[in-house]
């Protein structure tokens, strides 16, 4: 009986790290132009892109490990198609610490620009459903060791794809409802929030699309691992679309840079809400001169 096919074995793992690869570099752009330009933004907002940007490094670099060990370390030998690479478990875990705290994340962002609570609030549950169906994934991987036993991995494969495609979908949502609500009040930009708009449709299709490529092909394609070509590479769209959506601001040296793009996700950028220093400081100081002008007509 003849084994299974070290190209439909092997091969997605070698295309999905060599994407994930290319989307490093495009991150690494990215964070030091965001790192260097945005110096005013909250501590803590940038430790938490530093955050990302370390652990998809970190990703990165167990992407390598994983297809390192049955091509190199294992080359030609009934071990390479026999066993899950020994790091194939770090992929579930460091996928959801990276994507889990930016869905939050961007929940937050989406209440920030609609005063509503309840889509924050589902893609919250959602993205707490993904770690734990991605560390269900991980923990069974590490149990079944095998190729022959993949179909073990389909149950929570399935509960970790389907929560992480839901809060890709409603984050969507999120986004193109403050896109729309603004472009009703700014009608005369209508044609570039249009294109806003289908750019975060898109945004948010491609990260479902690939969501729901990793478990649909999990699991209909027992015989080989075609998934990982896209599963690779997904926590790198979330970080790299979240850090693009950053440096598409106004930088602090040149304020008029993007001020016709409308941002969905920072559009509201004052008061609690700023990732600013000077978003907050801007908001105080309109109430101090507010409370003064109040103080003053009440002296006249």
């Amino acid at each position: 009986m003849p084994g299974p096919d070290p190209k439909l074995v092997l091969g997605p793992f070698l295309l999905g790290v060599m994407f994930n690869i290319g989307l490093e570099g495009a991150l690494v752009l990215q964070f030091f132009h965001y790192w260097d330009t945005f110096r005013t933004d909250k501590t803590w907002v940038r430790l938490f892109v530093l955050y990302l940007f370390v652990l998809e490094t970190l990703n990165t670099a167990f992407g390598i490990a994983i297809v390192w060990e049955p091509l190199m370390t294992e080359y030609a030998t009934p071990k390479a198609l026999m066993f899950f690479p020994t790091y194939l478990p770090t992929q579930p875990f460091v996928t959801t610490l990276i994507s889990t705290p930016m869905q939050i994340f961007v929940a937050w962002r989406i209440y920030a620009g609609t005063r509503n609570p309840w889509l924050p609030i589902i893609i919250v549950i959602c993205a707490i459903g993904s770690i734990a169906g991605a560390y269900w994934t991980g923990v069974t991987v590490i149990i079944v060791k095998t190729f022959l036993r993949k179909e073990e991995v389909n149950h929570p494969s399935i509960v970790w794809s389907s929560f992480t495609t839901a809060a890709d979908v409603f984050m969507t949502i999120g986004l193109t409802y403050i896109l729309i609500k603004n472009r009703k009040k700014n009608p005369s930009n209508a044609h570039g929030l249009n294109k806003a708009i289908q750019v975060t449709v898109q945004t948010g299709i491609i990260t479902a699309i690939f969501a729901l490529l990793d478990v649909v092909l999990f699991n209909t394609q027992p015989e080989n691992t075609i998934n990982f070509v896209w599963d690779f590479g997904l926590s790198k769209l979330y970080t790299n679309i979240l850090i693009s959506c950053m440096n598409a601001r106004a930088a602090p040296t040149n304020v008029n840079m993007v001020a016709n793009i409308h941002n969905a996700l920072f559009g509201d950028d004052t008061g609690p809400y700023s990732i600013t220093k000077a978003g907050m400081g801007a908001v105080e100081s309109t109430t101090d001169t507010e409370g003064s002008i109040e103080s003053k007509v009440e002296q006249v």
